[in-house]
């Protein structure tokens, strides 16, 4: 009886001191990732920098009607699952700080249901349609990467290419880019070719 005890409290004893939990991190430390890829922070700060240089635009250029921006999601075109909403977030956040409205176009179609839905009097508020804001410019921003080698080292090179166009004339009126070139701690795992 005595051994068999002796027994479980040994097997447990080795059970929790192999296995693994989780470490809280702080969320505030910047973070880099062993493959190289964009992380949660390098995407916050791009998009700060780039709403900060829209700002400086519109600052300069405003049009007389007002800013209203169509902020259309980010397109990946890296070989990560790079969380881009993140990105996207921040942007429209900063931008609104800014007095830069988003009009979401995706989501006119359910706008103008509910719209039709109210005006047949079944609800207590009528809503209008012609409230509703088109925009005078697009955000586009996708993400795009390239991977080489360089004196024996693979490098990671991932690009956010941001462009605003106007809606009127589609000619470009502001655009930029920001570029991540990053040696992978773990050069044998992560991403391959």
């Amino acid at each position: 009886m005595y051994s068999t005890k002796l027994i479980l409290l040994a097997f447990s004893l080795v059970f929790v001191a192999c296995s693994s939990t989780t470490k809280r991190l702080n969320a505030s430390d910047d973070l880099t990732a062993d493959s190289g890829e964009l992380t949660r922070g390098e995407l916050e700060k791009a998009a700060e920098k780039l709403s900060q240089k829209v700002k400086l635009h519109f600052d300069a250029n405003k049009p007389a009607e007002g800013i209203f921006v169509a902020f259309l999601p980010t397109k990946n075109d890296t070989s990560d699952q790079l969380p881009v909403q993140v990105f996207d977030n921040r942007l429209v956040g900063n931008l609104l700080a800014a007095k830069i409205y988003t009009v979401r176009v995706e989501d006119r179609n359910k706008a103008l249901s509910e719209i039709a839905f109210s005006q047949t009097g079944a609800t207590a508020n009528g809503i209008s349609a012609g409230n509703m804001k088109s925009p005078n410019f697009f955000i586009q921003t996708d993400i795009t990467e390239n991977i080489f080698r360089s004196g024996g080292d693979r490098i990671v090179e991932q690009t956010l290419n941001f462009e605003m166009r106007s809606v009127e004339t589609q000619l470009v009126v502001f655009s930029d880019r920001v570029v991540y070139r990053k040696k992978p701690r773990n050069q044998k795992g992560g991403l391959t070719w």
